[in-house]
């Protein structure tokens, strides 16, 4: 809002505490916390408006509803009338409709937020700068509705901030990432990514020793928080930092590199593609071809792509003058063939250290359509790094035979669009997967793709939760098993399916044999811990849920892992724990209602009758046809145990979900 005699822009300050700021006016002070919270809580509704209803339900809610209007007025009279002493001209009203202008007034949480998607140090330093403590620090009202809101505010946007902070830690050098890390590790010491990920930025200095310190510390940590022990991860850094060399050589070399490029995110190299044709006009075609690959690589901002391939051998002489060589992880190379005027390019990524094949594959096109068939491949190799090196990550290797160039197309595609888990993506998927399926019926991988598109459009709402819909999903996962019965993907997506048919102990029994095929495999101690909450095996869910957290740390499908964790929770009556890993499932996945719902019935179990109301405004929001007739088991998979059962509906009913 605009100070109508100046212009000048009011700037409302929600970051280690409440402050309004004005270019004209010296700092002032507002009578009491209410009329604070009240500016506060408009800067951060849609439009910057909300209801007197809302706003007196909020903050008086244990008063009727003529005292807590009565209430609201009083505090907005006053609230004016320090403004008017001010100067400052910033709270409107409209019959019911109480509001800032959006237009006219700057909120630090929104520029910290818009920023944050920044790719350059800079911009990402900017919007971070805006964080100077915690949400609305100190503003506590007793009101259980604004209290509540604020905490869970105050919880998002400290994660939110520690990882904008870790994912500049990766952009700058490494001496000043170590810096950042420590400023991280100073706003939530028990957070063991950040002690890895000051393990990676020490030893990128040289500093080896301090490194194995950062372990110790980190191993100290989880084991007086939690009683758990670090991570494979962490671990398994911690190992090969002591059986390392140490190459103090490196040290100013890693000074000047991003840290982003020599650790933290995978890097990929891409080499010159080789030109078999015999003809010179070709060699423009794998140049062209690279340089596509290259730009479709970097746009992806998981992976880190350098533009040159180092040399693979070097003698002594060489190696003493660049002794800093950035390496990469992973190398991808190709070759181009012509037979008249068709073409083909062979294309594999190349683990360089282990030196084995991670993905490779042929494409077959004509050279009339030379442009098109390169943006082809380059769509189709970005779609197949992503997922071979996803599944690299998991440490699975997919046994499933991938069928000719279009199907595995289709299928990787319909695997993008799953891994993104918004509804339309999903349906989007379901399409993809059912041309996948049509190409190759006999595809076990275009079958599997598509029931767990199917099962998990019916998770999410994109697909009505009927007979015919789960059983079609039984019976792809169920041939994809048959056809290769060791891929414990394929188990996996069976397990979710007969899930979602409310086969328990089927379920259960094909995430054991995935287990029992690939111990590593976090889906499947993910599947198995929310098979064992429904089943009320709650000590055993949790210990698999968290197993689960820690094989499979912040990939795509993390919140999920976490769901799983809400569901035994629940289950056990830790409610208040629910509640807060509930929120972060939210958080993370806005559009995963079958989350929200848990949420709703955790915020109710635990009195936050406000916070309850909210998260099944938000479910209808996204279903308004869900009620209490068709949630459960028609939308959320049903506790085995009545007592569980009954209870979850209790806490939605109590929350406000519809009879009807």
């Amino acid at each position: 809002m605009r100070n109508e005699d100046s212009g000048a822009t009011n700037r409302i300050s929600l970051f280690g505490g409440f402050r309004i700021e004005n270019e004209t006016t010296d700092p002032f002070r507002l009578t009491g916390k209410r009329g604070p919270a009240i500016i506060a809580y408009l800067a951060r509704c849609p439009g910057m408006v909300a209801t007197r209803e809302r706003l007196a339900d909020l903050f008086w809610g244990d008063s009727d509803s003529e005292h807590s209007r009565n209430s609201l007025r009083q505090t907005l009279s006053v609230l004016r009338r320090d403004l008017s002493r001010a100067g400052v001209d910033l709270v409107h009203s409209r019959g019911e409709l109480i509001g800032l202008a959006p237009d006219a007034v700057r909120v630090d949480v929104e520029e910290f937020e818009a920023g944050l998607s920044a790719r350059s140090a800079p911009e990402l330093e900017k919007a971070l700068a805006n964080y100077t403590g915690p949400f609305l620090d100190g503003l506590y009202l007793g009101s259980n509705g604004f209290d509540d809101w604020v905490a869970s505010e105050r919880d998002r946007l400290l994660s939110r901030a520690l990882e904008g902070f870790e994912k500049l830690a990766r952009l700058v050098d490494a001496e000043t990432g170590v810096i950042l890390v420590d400023r991280v590790l100073a706003m939530e010491p028990t957070r063991e990514e950040s002690y890895r990920l000051k393990m990676e930025l020490l030893l990128a200095c040289g500093q080896r020793d301090r490194a194995i310190r950062t372990y110790e510390a980190c191993r100290s940590m989880l084991k007086k928080e939690f009683g758990v022990k670090a991570g494979p991860e962490t671990r398994a850094l911690w190992q090969s930092m002591l059986s390392a060399a140490d190459t103090a050589s490196n040290v100013q070399s890693a000074k000047a590199v991003p840290a982003s490029q020599r650790l933290g995110r995978p890097s990929i190299s891409v080499a010159d593609f080789i030109n078999l044709t015999g003809k010179q006009g070709d060699d423009f075609f794998a140049k062209g071809l690279v340089q596509d690959i290259t730009t479709a690589l970097s746009e992806v901002a998981d992976y880190v792509v350098l533009s040159a391939l180092p040399p693979v051998e070097k003698n002594p002489a060489e190696e003493a003058k660049s002794p800093g060589m950035l390496r990469a992880r992973y190398v991808l190379s190709g070759s181009v063939q012509r037979s008249g005027n068709e073409l083909r390019v062979n294309i594999q990524l190349v683990d360089a250290a282990g030196g084995h094949n991670v993905w490779a594959q042929k494409f077959d096109g004509h050279s009339e359509n030379a442009l098109e068939f390169q943006d082809r491949i380059a769509q189709s190799v970005v779609l197949a790094v992503i997922l071979d090196l996803q599944l690299t990550n998991w440490k699975v290797r997919d046994k499933s035979p991938p069928g000719p160039p279009e199907v595995r197309r289709l299928v990787n595609e319909a695997l993008m669009k799953y891994f993104e888990m918004t509804r339309d993506s999903l349906l989007a998927g379901i399409e993809l997967a059912e041309k996948a399926a049509s190409i190759g019926p006999d595809n076990a991988r275009a079958k599997r793709t598509l029931s767990i598109t199917i099962s998990m459009g019916v998770a999410f709402g994109s697909l009505p939760r009927e007979p015919g819909q789960i059983e079609r999903a039984v019976e792809l996962a169920e041939a994809a098993v048959r056809a290769v019965p060791d891929d414990e993907i394929a188990r996996c997506i069976l397990s979710f399916a007969l899930e979602s048919s409310g086969r328990i102990d089927e379920a259960i029994a094909e995430c054991q044999y995935a287990i029992s095929l690939n111990p590593s495999y976090p889906t499947g101690h993910g599947d198995i811990s929310m098979l064992f909450a429904l089943r009320g095996q709650v000590s055993e869910a949790v210990r698999e849920a968290n197993e689960a957290i820690r094989l499979g740390t912040h990939d795509v499908i993390d919140f999920w892992r976490h769901h799983g964790l809400v569901v035994a929770l629940f289950a056990g009556g830790d409610d208040r724990r629910a509640l807060e890993v509930a929120r972060k499932v939210v958080r993370t996945k806005p559009g995963f209602v079958r989350g929200a719902l848990y949420w709703a019935a955790a915020a109710s179990a635990t009195g936050n009758n406000e916070e309850a109301s909210r998260a099944i405004h938000h479910c209808l929001s996204q279903l308004p046809h869900l009620n209490m007739a068709n949630v459960c088991p028609g939308f959320v998979p049903r506790y085995v145990k009545d007592h569980h059962h009954a209870r979850f509906l209790e806490m939605l009913s109590r929350a406000g979900l519809p009879a009807s």
